[in-house]
């Protein structure tokens, strides 16, 4: 029996040998098809590049006679040829084979007969060439290892708010992407699975640590309307860019603002490890140096910064900023706020009215208002506003009216809202007068808390740019999307028991709540009250124990391995402010010179091109800032200087490493602020590395 088995198990042997032997012909066949195919290619475009010159040549020269076209397609009925270059063994081997009759092919003869009907390739396994115990080893290993490759290939698929940015979706139906999604995306790519900021709203990016390198070019001042208006001249860069995404900018008259934005992301792990250092942990940093006003100030109307506007002085009451409590634009969309985008927002909030007609620059300074509001249902199925109450930071009550709803009420929600139908009898205040009221309270620069203050501004129907959201700043659950409610909140920080009375809850006690919990944050520390940002408080300190220093941690072990630098490469001098970054990041390790952040000043866009080329596939982050003067995209100029930044998008992709991340981001003009980000993953072959979207 031993014997028997020993032999069944030598069979399966050879017959694992034999497959691996034709998986091997099949590998070199595929490369040699990749090879032809490229040497093809580029005949084809010697050709092409032959026939303009003939043309150009004079129109006086002889056609070249080609073969009548009848419109038809020769088609055949023929079984597909056998493959030439397939390797087979020697002669004797084949003639054993054929002695041994089919009775000693594993295959059923039913299916051997429909291979062959099929046409193709069929190798006879008793034709190929026996492997030694080596080459089947080193076969193999290589196999494994191209079997690595292909499952270790980065992909970027859009989400559903990605696919709403899309240039592909109509336009009225199109909502864009903001800048700081593109800086998650960055910090991503560099950081990997532990980034404290990940593009995970819009898109979602497979194989982190696969990525070799990225590019991104900033083209300031191309517009999306230059990009659409001359789109017929980008044929290079439409080529290599599947993934087309409208992208909201900062204000156009901030210049330098993009390379600004972008290089708020730790760009080494030097400075990752400083941030931490100075602010307990990266999330915190991120927290305490974003500007969430950048964005809002584009999509609401908010006048020019004056010198008072700039004062950086912090409120008597406060440890740090209360700016940076602030919802930005994008936590405003993903929270369901209120706010005049375009697209499908556009048309869901057209009949909302602003706060203010405009807005004053908000300041370390700026009043806080609490809010809070009681709704019940109505015919029309939605919650409408009947009551609203505002406090002021010293506690008083400036503002509070019942309000009798547009649409007659079906269930007061007495339980919640505390109104009765007795409470609303007497009410003849409409909503438009509520709106009025509100408007001449608040001052231009208000700051507006609430508990999920979404719902209330909805129920107003009006739009603010500046809210503190104490479901957003406060988290107990140390998950960012699961809320703790108000009632929670304020028994564990405040010691106070709310909504506890049986007639429903009292709007002016939640107001109340919300405007303590904020101040008593302020008091403390950006960590305050948020479980999130204390945990990872707490890991950076433990992991900088067990290291016994603050340079050495686990977050950033594995990006050391492959961050050597960062470059920025810019057309003209370096904005002074972001200079100022750089060195003090440099200050950090002045030893550790392998990664630190250099900076090419060159001066013309060729020169900028030719250091990318240089320097590109020594950097774990490459950033390109080149500046498109208005007068290129003059009407007599236009389509000639959209094709000379195709050139120039094309020279940039070919510097691209395999697996490596291309960014074209088009920074806004003065007539027109939306832009343009283009995203390509490179593949082996030098072509865009495309995804399914999620979810189609």
């Amino acid at each position: 029996m031993k014997e028997q088995l020993s032999v069944k198990q030598h069979e399966r042997n050879e017959k694992k040998k034999k497959k691996l032997a034709a998986l091997a012909n099949l590998m070199e066949l595929n490369d040699r098809d990749r090879l032809h195919e490229a040497e093809m290619a580029k005949k084809r475009d010697a050709v092409e590049v032959n026939e303009d010159a003939e043309k150009a040549g004079g129109a006086g020269a002889a056609p070249v006679a080609e073969e009548e076209d009848d419109g038809f397609v020769m088609v055949s009925n023929k079984r597909k040829q056998r493959n030439r270059l397939t390797i087979r063994s020697n002669p004797e081997q084949e003639a054993e084979g054929a002695l041994e009759g089919e009775d000693s092919l594993d295959e059923p003869k039913s299916k051997r007969s429909r291979n062959d009907e099929a046409g193709g390739d069929r190798l006879p396994v008793d034709g190929l060439c026996a492997l030694s115990e080596d080459q089947y080893k080193t076969l193999s290993a290589e196999l494994r290892r191209r079997k690595r490759l292909l499952e270790d290939v980065p992909g970027l698929r859009l989400r559903e708010m990605g696919q709403r940015a899309s240039l592909d979706t109509p336009q009225h139906a199109r909502t864009p992407i903001f800048l700081t999604d593109i800086q998650h995306l960055l910090m991503s790519a560099l950081i990997g699975q532990k980034s404290p900021c990940r593009p995970d709203r819009w898109c979602s990016v497979e194989k982190w640590l696969s990525l070799s390198h990225s590019v991104v070019v900033i083209l300031e001042g191309l517009s999306l309307y230059h990009y659409l208006s001359n789109e017929s001249q980008f044929e290079a860069t439409n080529r290599i860019f599947n993934t087309k995404l409208e992208m909201l900018l900062p204000p156009p008259q901030d210049e330098g603002q993009i390379l600004d934005e972008i290089a708020q992301i730790p760009l080494t792990n030097v400075q990752a490890k400083q941030l931490i250092d100075e602010h307990g942990s990266l999330e915190s940093a991120v927290e305490l140096n974003k500007d969430p006003t950048l964005f809002v100030k584009t999509i609401f109307p908010i006048e020019s910064s004056t010198p008072e506007s700039l004062d950086t002085e912090l409120h008597p009451d406060d440890k740090f900023p209360r700016t940076k409590l602030l919802l930005s634009a994008l936590q405003m969309v993903d929270e369901g706020y209120p706010i005049p985008l375009q697209g499908e927002l556009h048309s869901r909030f057209r009949s909302f009215k602003f706060t203010k007609k405009s807005y004053a620059p908000v300041t370390n300074r700026s009043p806080m208002y609490g809010v809070d509001c009681e709704m019940c249902r109505t015919v029309s199925g939605m919650n409408e506003l009947t009551r609203i109450s505002i406090v002021d930071e010293e506690y008083r009550t400036v503002y509070e009216t019942l309000v009798m709803p547009d649409n007659r009420i079906t269930d007061y929600l007495t339980q919640y809202s505390g109104i009765t139908e007795d409470i609303m009898k007497k009410v003849t205040k409409q909503l438009k007068d509520v709106q009025k009221e509100v408007s001449a309270l608040l001052p231009a620069d208000a700051i507006l808390v609430g508990q999920s203050l979404n719902s209330d501004l909805n129920a107003m129907r009006m739009m603010h740019p500046y809210v503190i959201d104490t479901s957003v700043c406060f988290n107990i659950s140390g998950v960012r999307r699961r809320k703790s409610k108000l009632k929670h909140l304020a028994q564990t920080f405040l010691k106070e028991t709310i909504q506890e009375n049986e007639d429903g809850h009292d709007s002016i006690e939640d107001s109340l709540a919300t405007l303590k919990l904020v101040k008593m944050k302020l008091a403390n520390s950006i960590e305050f009250g948020d479980e999130i940002l204390a945990q990872h408080k707490r890991l950076q300190e433990l992991a900088n124990a067990c290291s016994g220093d603050t340079i050495s941690n686990n977050l950033f072990a594995h990006v050391a391995k492959r961050d050597k630098r960062t470059a920025i490469v810019t057309v003209g001098d370096l904005q002074p402010r972001l200079k100022d970054v750089i060195l003090r990041a440099g200050e950090a390790a002045p030893k550790d010179q392998s990664k630190a952040v250099r900076v090419h000043e060159v001066a013309t866009s060729k020169e900028a091109v030719r250091k990318v080329n240089e320097i590109a596939l020594e950097n774990a982050l490459t950033i390109a800032n080149l500046p498109v003067p208005e007068q290129d995209f003059l009407l007599e100029s236009a389509e000639r200087s959209a094709a000379k930044l195709d050139r120039l998008i094309e020279r940039l992709w070919n510097t691209v490493a395999h697996n490596g991340l291309f960014l074209v981001l088009m920074g806004g003009s003065a007539e027109c602020t939306k832009g343009v980000a283009k995203i390509a993953i490179k593949r082996l072959n030098g072509s865009e590395q495309t995804s399914a979207p999620i979810g189609s």
